[in-house]
Order: C-alpha cells, then structure tokens, then sequence
C-alpha cells in the first residue's frame, strides 16, 4: 500500500462511459501529472479503468484511486461491493472508498463500520463519505468514534454550502468539490436555481480575460483557494491539460465577487440529500449493485 496523500487536483471520470474518450482522457492524465483517478460503482466505468491503467503500466505505487459504494449496497452488500470494484480496477487496495450519499442513517452507519473493518484488513486506505451533511457525518463519528477522511460534495459559486464546508474543515474533514463548472453552462439538475445569470457569467468572462485562463481554471483555482480538492472531468485531452494548470492565484477582491454568487446553504443541503434517500427502494437495498464488469441501468 502506497503512502500517497490526496492530490489536490484528480481526474473525475463521472459520465465518462465511452471506452476511447476515457481512454484518451487517463492517457493524457497521466502523461500531465495526474496521479488521481476518482471513479464510482454506479459510474459503470470501473472496469474500463482498470483494463486501460493495466495498459498504461503506471506503477500502483504513485496513484491515488477513489471510488464510491452504490447505496443500494449499503444494507447487504458493502463488502461484496468493495471486492468487485477491486477486482474490476485490476488493485489488491483502494486509497479511498467514499459512501456515495446520505440515505437513511442506519444503512449509512453500517456500510461505514464494513468501510472500517475493510480498512482494517488492508484493502482500503481512507474511508470517507460524499453528499453527506453535517449531521449524517455527525451521526458516523457519534457511533464509531471513526471521522471521514473526506466528504465529496457539490461546490460552485452558486451552490457552495459553507457551513458545512466550515464544519469539515474544523473536523479536519477533508473536502473534494464536484460540479464546479457546472452552473457556468446549465444549472446542476439537483439544484435548479443553480444557474448563474449572465451578468455572473460576464463577469467571470472578464476574470478569465484578466488571468488568461479558461473558465475550467478559474472556478476550479477558485474551490482550491477555498481549500477544496478539485476533481475536474472531460473527454478532451487538450482540456484534460489545462484543468491540471492552475498555478495563479485569484485575487481576495475577486475571490469576494465570486463568492457573492452563492445562493446554497447547509440546510438546504440537509434538504436535498433526502432526494437519495428517497430514490433507494427496498428491492434495491435486497438485490444491492453487484456486476463483474458493466451492469444494465434498470433503476
């Protein structure tokens, strides 16, 4: 097991379900500098990693790889789960396996404490949770005397919830920040009124003219200076390039005008993670998310 901390910039792979671009995408990664890869079960695109890092014949040693329990898994098969995702990565250990949301507190607690034991035996290194909320998190550590090693969590100028992002930080709760750039082109189908206006998107325009970057750069440097891990996704290489080069740094001035943008707080996240919870039906938490290589969508 390697002693690989979390880098600070990874490359998140979510909807990347088409084998030559997330090829493309790993193999311009890496060949950048690029030593985290974060992936999930329900993202169907383990396998296709681990087959292409197989063929990139990265030293496991010097790569940090995050994936995440499908919450159907939670009642029954945590454990299962972690050893199909071992084996579909082509890895004897995981750096880190996060919850992937909050669903009802009981299923939480006991997926987290197989997370626990599974850390134990040595096949995972960290264990942390993502879309969870202050009390979720708060209800783990009561049970198990266990913090997260990290929380994943939606972060973009208009849905930044800070008071949770402060109850991490002040738990030394790590934080890994996803659908950044999000609200810039649509709003986040989770958040409806996450779109920015475009007056907020002329405005970060003109930021990107003044640091000459793109906009992927800017708000992704932004959730940096606000002390997030950033995990920025594309199918293009020349993208997959510039999201790794972001040293700038934005000003405090310009950093205050973004985070005017934000219209999200922590309890509305409380609110919204019950949407997951909602979605998980008994069938599912019986049946659970076990597939040897790419499963069939049929929830």
């Amino acid at each position: 097991m390697n002693n690989l901390e979390l880098p600070q910039i990874g490359l998140g792979t979510w909807l990347l379900t088409d084998y030559n671009e997330l090829k493309a995408a790993i193999h311009a990664a890496l060949e950048e500098g690029y030593r985290h890869i974060d992936t999930a079960q329900m993202y169907n695109n383990e396998a296709d990693i681990g087959l292409i890092l197989e063929a990139e014949k990265i030293d496991r040693n010097d790569l940090f790889l995050t994936t995440k329990i499908a919450p159907m898994n939670y009642l029954k098969h945590t454990r299962a789960s972690v050893f199909g995702s071992l084996r579909r990565l082509k890895t004897d250990y995981l750096d880190l396996v996060l919850l992937h949301a909050e669903i009802q507190s009981e299923l939480n607690l006991q997926a987290y404490k197989e997370l626990i034991e599974l850390q134990k035996e040595g096949k995972i290194k960290h264990i942390g949770v993502s879309n969870f909320s202050i009390s979720g998190i708060q209800y783990l550590i009561e049970k198990t005397g266990v913090k997260p090693y990290m929380n994943q969590i939606v972060c973009s100028p208009t849905t930044r919830p800070i008071e949770l992002e402060t109850f991490c930080k002040e738990n030394d709760i790590q934080l890994t920040g996803y659908s950044i750039l999000k609200p810039y082109f649509t709003p986040n189908p989770f958040y409806p009124e996450s779109a920015l206006t475009s007056s907020e998107k002329q405005f970060l325009d003109q930021l990107c003219e003044k640091y000459d970057v793109g906009i992927g750069q800017l708000l992704n440097r932004w959730a940096i200076q606000h002390g997030y891990h950033v995990i920025p996704k594309s199918s293009r290489a020349k993208r997959v390039i510039e999201n790794y080069h972001m040293d700038f740094t934005i000003s405090d001035t310009d950093m205050e005008s973004i985070d005017q943008m934000n219209r999200f707080s922590a309890e509305e996240y409380q609110e919204n993670v019950k949407q997951w919870e909602n979605q998980i039906t008994d069938q599912m938490l019986e049946k659970g998310l076990l597939y040897d290589t790419h499963f069939v969508r049929d929830f």
